[in-house]
């Protein structure tokens, strides 16, 4: 009969090491996540009370956010940046999670 614990002389139970970080999931949900923050930041700017408070208004000043092609572009821009960050962050964690074990 195997368990999670694998046994070793002494009677003691080893543990099982920390599981690594899914890449593929974690790179859908951030850029899920990023994608539809920006397109909330993006119809913040239809509201005239919410124009002032604008986040991404603050970091592109020049930009027509009413442009659909400029919505477009930065939403797949959003969704690539989430691919970046999961794959680098994600990469890094699980080879400094393996050389800690």
């Amino acid at each position: 009969m195997s368990s999670t614990a694998d046994c070793v002389p002494g009677g003691r139970a080893h543990a099982k090491s920390p599981p690594a970080i899914a890449i593929v999931p974690l790179g859908l949900s951030l850029s899920i996540f990023l994608a539809i923050s920006f397109l909330f930041c993006t119809v913040a700017d239809l509201i005239p009370w919410l124009q002032d408070f604008h986040f991404l208004k603050a970091l592109y000043p020049d930009i027509d956010w009413a442009n659909p092609a400029m919505i477009l572009a930065g939403t797949v821009w959003a969704f690539l940046s989430g691919w970046y960050i999961a794959v680098v962050f994600g990469s890094l964690y699980n080879f400094f999670s393996a050389r800690s074990r």
